[in-house]
């Protein structure tokens, strides 16, 4: 079994006993080529100009006491898998040191590290043997490993034939059942199903009630606010902030919303023109979102205030307008639509004249949408007519982004909603009524 799943221990630490993890100046430099002969060629003559430099991390200094749970969140390719990688030792820094105090296993890359013709119970008694546990060990463990990892015939048949489901399964059971000191973890949890992946966080929690120290990688910042005491942001190689979760997970947040911004940007400023049509008497010449901040926004929270505003100008008189917006995801999927005059209580506007401008905001409380890309559609008509007809119709005006902090839930939006159970218990007694909050 490949060190990238399972690695041996690291025993030494340099200085304070009550710290598992210490890394110190910690760097790390990969060279890129262009082409692989390049690589080939370098090793019998060096020559700097075939590749280029790429530090992976620069200068990380993190201290995790024992028996604390820490997250590292960051954008992609911000560096959080090197890290792990370093920590757990199967890859050594460029510049400065890593030390580790006790057992250390790891879940980080899908898959890696069993051997794909083995079944799964030989690729148990292969992980174990490469921590160390003697034969008699193994025997005893195996059980523990196959009831958590709930494979039942599958236990039997080779590892190339599991889905990603089941690698997780086998791969954090065999990881949490050998009672490792350091526990890494690298988003392996996002794979799993539901109820085994609730059933992982019930393991973690366990395990750091024993005092055991977890490393834990996730875009969920639901799951490492609830999990972790502190977290570790990580920005293009470098430690941008440590510390509580709230804290940190507010920053990471306002890092992807500038950088969303700007990237979205960018699209809308290089994409082609999207269809647009209409009799023209009034002109839709701006759309913009407005966060929670009442500021122009590219990327919004699920949960956030938002504000969807259209600005037009009157080129001729128009009885009745109605200002409307289409809502879809990136995909093409129409998520709804909706105007001020068809509403419970409708907004109607009486006759705009040449020379008139104004704004149409579409304000909503908290925005249900769940993570993801979404782009706008606006349209407007006169309603006074028998056939209303466009007078302004654009498609794909802007695009946006939507983060979720929390991950509970999953599809296109987020219900507010409250459940309730009632149970009447077999052996009698009081009826029971639980209930959770919206």
């Amino acid at each position: 079994m490949s060190e990238s799943t399972l690695t041996k221990s690291t025993p030494k630490l340099d200085s304070d006993a009550s710290l598992a993890i210490r890394a110190h100046d910690v760097s790390k430099l990969y060279r890129i080529y262009s082409r692989p002969i390049d690589r080939l060629l370098d090793l019998l003559a060096p020559d700097p100009k075939r590749s280029r430099e790429f530090w992976a991390l620069r200068s990380v200094y993190i201290d995790i006491p024992k028996g604390s749970t820490v997250g590292i969140i960051g954008q992609n390719g911000a560096g959080k898998s090197t890290l792990l990688k370093l920590l757990s030792g199967v890859t050594e820094p460029t510049t400065g040191t890593v030390h580790v105090h006790g057992r250390v296993t790891s879940l980080i890359e899908l898959g890696a590290g069993f051997h794909p013709e083995f079944s799964g119970r030989e690729n148990i008694g292969l992980a174990c043997s490469i921590l160390g546990l003697n034969a008699e060990e193994v025997r005893e463990l195996t059980p523990r490993v196959i009831e958590f990892s709930e494979l039942g015939d599958f236990i039997d048949r080779p590892v190339k034939t599991y889905s990603s489901g089941m690698y997780v399964r086998l791969g954090f059971a065999v990881a949490t059942c050998v009672d490792p000191d350091v526990l890494l973890i690298d988003e392996a949890l996002s794979v799993g199903d539901e109820h085994f992946r609730g059933k992982c966080l019930t393991r973690l929690n366990e395990f750091r009630d024993g005092g055991g120290t977890t490393v834990f990688v996730s875009h969920d910042l639901g799951a490492v606010k609830s999990m972790c005491q502190n977290v570790v942001l990580i920005d293009q190689g470098e430690v941008v902030e440590q510390g509580a979760p709230e804290r940190v997970a507010t920053e990471y947040l306002k890092r992807v919303k500038a950088r969303g911004n700007e990237r979205l940007s960018m699209l809308q400023r290089g994409s082609h023109e999207y269809p647009r049509w209409g009799s023209g008497e009034i002109e839709v010449h701006d759309v913009q979102l407005l966060g929670g901040d009442g500021q122009p926004t590219r990327v919004l929270r699920t949960g956030e205030h938002a504000i969807f505003r259209l600005s037009y100008r009157v080129h001729q008189s128009v009885r009745c307008p109605v200002f409307g917006l289409g809502l879809y995801r990136s995909d093409g999927t129409y998520v709804c639509g909706t105007n001020h005059f068809w509403r419970e209580q409708p907004i109607s506007i009486d006759v705009v004249d040449p020379g008139e401008t104004g704004e149409v905001d579409m304000a909503v409380p908290a925005l249900p949408l769940l993570e993801g890309q979404y782009y706008l559609t606006t349209f407007l008509y006169d309603h006074s007519k028998p056939a209303p007809t466009a007078i302004d119709h654009r498609e794909h005006v802007l695009t946006f982004q939507v983060v979720d902090a929390n991950h509970h839930q999953h599809g296109l939006v987020q219900l507010s909603a409250a459940w309730a159970v009632r149970r009447q218990r077999a052996g009698g007694g009081a009826p029971e009524n639980l209930e959770s909050g919206r």
